[in-house]
């Protein structure tokens, strides 16, 4: 199974079995199922580099965390959360963690547990976190219909931390700041390229709206005639699939653009439908290979389907609402049974005022092998030899250094005696020439 190059992530509102599952979405087998989670919230699992996996729990303030080889959560460590989380992301390179917990969004690093920043912008509820693929953006979107787009560099700098407290902190403006939707904001998507492509959101308001994030402009504003609650775009970003509350799934080609920036999409004519789904759909994600479409849907199904022909190619069923579902690269680690964790874990602090005290430094210890040095191959010796054959081998190498160290003393004596006898030769000479042009004078004016 670890040849599989991806697999499908899941969770569902009935914790009965698991909380949330990997599945081999060709056939349809579970691969590992992760427990003691209670229910995942909406959107929140997320995997913390390639060591662990993570989900907030729906009814309690908590952070569960499994190493990718394990069914039980991380032992001996509980991530308790200052309040109940409505959005959880994480950096791709698993170093920083945020939450969105009612209206502020909470600012980790992972390695040391430190408390950043307390982002207090929004007026209502977050309910969406992600990251840009390169991890140096990240946009938020809430209750009160506001899309925003913050710098992680700006957001987690202190320019004075001794002055930072939870008063205090929080007070970070934006990159930019979208207000178009009138309701909730349901979900949304962000381009492969990060800053230098789109963001794509849908909300209740029956609208999905695309934003250029280079200029931080409004391309598109698509009208439909019902509430949307999931979009994805598709491998190549040239379609948009938008998943409505009625169970239906609109593609939306991007290359065909009307000539006015608001259209009005008229559903029933020319727009290519998906109908599986009885209920709400709550998760859309397109696989690597750019032809299947996953989505996840209140009815308590996962349906995967063929992009080209909108033929279903297999439907997961589980046991409740889901809540979670999604395409991920594969992860060795989950099939290994002795598996170390290169990513150091720190439980997470709950307020900012430790900041006042001190600053903290924290020497990291990662499982990491850097290739600064050379190895002890390439020094000469193998460091799995036998004690006596090295000590042997110092030995020779110690004779053999002694005994160039000598000739180059030697060599450096010649060319010392060489250099002093060619200089008093040459004063020697010098001297012969003035004596004898002295007594050329003399016999001058004899």
């Amino acid at each position: 199974m670890s040849t599989l190059l991806e697999v499908l992530v899941t969770a569902d509102s009935n914790n009965s079995l698991w909380t949330t599952c990997v599945w081999d979405h060709h056939t349809g087998t579970s691969l590992m199922t992760y427990k003691g989670g209670g229910t995942a919230e909406t959107r929140t699992v997320s995997f913390i580099g390639n060591d662990y996996i993570a989900a907030v729990e729906r009814i309690k303030p908590v952070l569960h965390v499994w190493p990718l080889n394990s069914q039980q959560t991380v032992q001996g460590m509980r991530f308790i959360l200052p309040g109940k989380a409505g959005a959880l992301a994480i950096s791709k390179d698993g170093a920083y963690i945020l939450a969105g917990i009612d209206e502020k969004i909470y600012l980790w690093q992972t390695f040391s547990g430190s408390l950043l920043t307390i982002i207090s912008r929004h007026y209502q509820k977050i309910v969406l976190l992600k990251f840009t693929p390169d991890g140096k953006y990240f946009v938020s979107a809430a209750e009160d219909g506001m899309v925003m787009v913050w710098s992680l560099v700006t957001v987690a700098a202190h320019p004075e931390v001794e002055l930072v407290t939870q008063t205090t902190a929080g007070q970070h403006d934006p990159v930019y700041i979208f207000s178009d939707h009138s309701l909730p904001v349901s979900d949304m998507c962000i381009s492969k390229t990060g800053m230098h492509g789109r963001l794509a959101t849908v909300s209740s308001d029956r609208t999905c709206k695309i934003y250029d994030l280079t200029s931080g402009e409004m391309l598109l504003n698509i009208i439909f005639d019902v509430p949307l609650s999931a979009i994805v775009m598709d491998v190549l970003e040239l379609n948009v699939f938008i998943g409505s509350t009625e169970g239906k799934i609109y593609q939306f080609s991007l290359t065909n653009p009307p000539r006015n920036r608001d259209f009005l999409v008229n559903t029933e004519a020319n727009c290519p439908t998906f109908n599986g789904h009885t209920k709400a759909v709550t998760c859309l994600s397109v696989s690597l290979d750019g032809e299947t479409l996953m989505s996840g849907s209140n009815d308590e199904q996962v349906i995967l389907w063929h992009i080209h022909s909108k033929q279903i190619v297999r439907t997961i069923k589980h046991k409740g609402p889901i809540t979670n579902a999604f395409f991920t690269v594969n992860y060795p680690a989950i099939f290994k049974q002795n598996f170390t964790p290169s990513l150091v874990l720190h439980s997470l602090d709950r307020t900012l005022e430790n900041d006042n005290e001190e600053v903290a430094e924290l020497e990291i210890l990662v499982n990491k092998k850097i290739s600064f040095w050379p190895d002890s191959v390439q020094n000469g010796f193998d460091a799995s030899q036998p004690s006596n054959e090295l000590e042997n081998e110092f030995k020779l190498k110690e004779l053999n250094l002694k005994e160039e160290l000598q000739k180059l003393k030697t060599i450096n004596a010649n060319l010392y005696a060489f250099s002093i006898n060619k200089a008093l030769s040459s004063v020697t000479e010098s001297n012969a020439n003035v004596t004898n042009s002295n007594k050329k004078k003399r016999k001058m004016k004899n």
